[in-house]
């Protein structure tokens, strides 16, 4: 079986004509035939109905269809990896995160990191939460990717940013006047979420749990502007980290006794190795956020 005969098989089935199909790979159309002949005499069954004026498949070409169409997928994906290695490709890297990040994160570091390689493209996808950008981090479809939880040791993660979050109140609420507050005061509140599969819900349903009753969960959104201005509408309470909601004005914060820890972190394949414009990326992460200029805007110091 030749890459040649899928890319040839798979053309076909779109086409429906060999004439087409040659004319579309620049061939000619008997060595469209004779790779598709061959490839029938290897598996053994007729894979395209030449009876009538257009070529369909058969059933068993419309079964052999989806092993062709992923090997094919499987190549160009291959291929586009190893793009990385290449000395004469300037770089791209594929970069994930979740909403709270690109908000609030994102466009500094990507001004900062574009002023110093230029000759590197970063290619950013956003992903509804942490879970996903892992996923698809391990499946080598992201160079990279930003994740929060409680924090972790792995070698194939490097540390941002470490935070705590906040319980963010409606002005004039009755625990507003409070300093700090705990999770067994908030029983009977209306809680503004993020999504379910979000450290943040996590994490705030635990400690609820935790403190004996299990949350009123009002919204789930992973539009943090949204939240924001709910609980600024006096709508509900939500819990959020610092580095999110430190300028906000409209609404009070008061932090959590004991505290809830966040940790923002850069995560990358352990199975993978970094090619020379990952291995700038992860250097360049690691001097931005230990400037002073980073520490100060993020509440690091």
């Amino acid at each position: 079986m030749e890459f040649r005969q899928l890319e040839y098989f798979c053309t076909i089935s779109e086409l429906e004509n060999f004439t087409r199909t040659a004319e579309v790979l620049h061939v000619s159309q008997p060595s469209v035939t004779k790779a598709i002949k061959a490839l029938e005499a290897e598996l053994g069954l007729q894979l395209v109905d030449r009876s009538q004026k257009k070529a369909s498949l058969t059933e068993e070409g419309k079964a052999f269809l989806l092993h062709a169409r992923r090997i094919m997928q499987d190549a160009a994906a291959a291929k586009q990896d190893m793009l990385r290695f290449r000395r004469d490709s300037h770089g791209t890297v594929h970069f994930g995160m979740p909403p709270m990040v690109e908000a609030y994160l994102f466009p500094d570091f990507f001004t900062k990191f574009r002023q110093a390689f230029s000759d590197i493209t970063l290619d950013l996808q956003e992903f509804g939460d942490s879970e996903e950008v892992r996923s698809k981090a391990d499946l080598g479809e992201l160079d990279f990717g930003i994740v929060q939880d409680g924090g972790s040791d792995a070698e194939n993660e490097l540390c941002i940013m470490r935070d705590q979050m906040s319980v963010c109140l409606p002005a004039g609420h009755r625990l507003a006047r409070r300093e700090a507050l705990s999770f067994e005061e908030l029983a009977g509140e209306k809680f503004i979420m993020q999504q379910p599969r979000t450290y943040q819900y996590k994490a705030v349903l635990e400690r609820c749990q935790a403190a004996g009753f299990m949350p009123e969960v009002l919204l789930c959104t992973s539009q943090l502007k949204a939240i924001k201005q709910l609980v600024a509408n006096q709508m509900g309470i939500s819990i959020l980290p610092d580095f999110v909601t430190h300028t906000a004005k409209d609404f009070v914060r008061r932090p959590l006794t004991p505290s809830l820890d966040v940790v923002v972190s850069l995560y990358w394949c352990a199975h993978k190795p970094l090619s020379a414009a990952g291995s700038r990326f992860t250097e360049f992460v690691r001097q931005y956020t230990a400037t002073p200029e980073f520490k100060r805007c993020y509440r690091q110091e």
